[in-house]
């Protein structure tokens, strides 16, 4: 790959792209490769399904760049395209799976929220516990908070409420839930070990 690339925006990578530099569409690659793959593994929890929709995304984008309108949100674009084949995905396998439901608490919206620019969720956790016991205690999580710790990783939350189309103030309420429960499923593991140890 050309080391010129390296530090081009997005947007001027799709161009070049467009144009016909083949090393622009794999620099974008590489940029996401992991994120975008993380992302998608996080919510099929399928290795193989992970690779291929993360393929699709991207052979999707070599198909149709031309419609694609440079205007600095390359990667939420990306991200809403992740989403739409992970929910394609469930959709396939399972008509009554969406990653849209409410969760099945009920819960009603909270209005303590998070500032964007704090640690991400799954930063805020590590430290303290290891990088499985974090991966294990998200998937108790329901699909919809799990997806949302793991969009905060790599977005802000108002590329999450754009992506997803949902009110901000949704957005920071989910989010703000997933951790308040992620951190009691790990402070109920860690209980349950101390006791044990006993």
């Amino acid at each position: 790959m050309d080391p010129k690339l390296n530090g081009r925006t997005d947007d001027e990578l799709v161009l070049l792209f467009k144009s016909g530099s083949g090393e622009a569409f794999e620099e974008l690659v590489y940029r996401y490769k992991n994120s975008l793959y993380q992302y998608i593994m996080a919510m099929v929890q399928d290795e193989g399904a992970a690779g291929d929709l993360f393929q699709e995304v991207f052979i999707s984008f070599f198909k149709h760049a031309d419609k694609y309108q440079p205007r600095g949100k390359f990667k939420s674009w990306l991200f809403l395209a992740a989403r739409n084949k992970v929910l394609n995905f469930f959709r396939d396998r399972d008509p009554l799976a969406s990653l849209d439901q409410t969760d099945e608490e009920g819960n009603a919206f909270l209005h303590d929220t998070l500032p964007d620019g704090a640690p991400s969720p799954l930063e805020g956790l590590a430290g303290r516990e290891t990088e499985e016991e974090i991966r294990r205690a998200s998937l108790a999580l329901p699909q919809r908070q799990r997806e949302m710790i793991y969009l905060r990783q790599y977005l802000s939350f108002k590329e999450i409420a754009e992506l997803m189309d949902r009110p901000l103030g949704t957005v920071l309420a989910d989010c703000h839930r997933a951790i308040k429960k992620m951190q009691h499923l790990l402070a109920a593991k860690q209980t349950a070990a101390r006791e044990v140890n006993l």
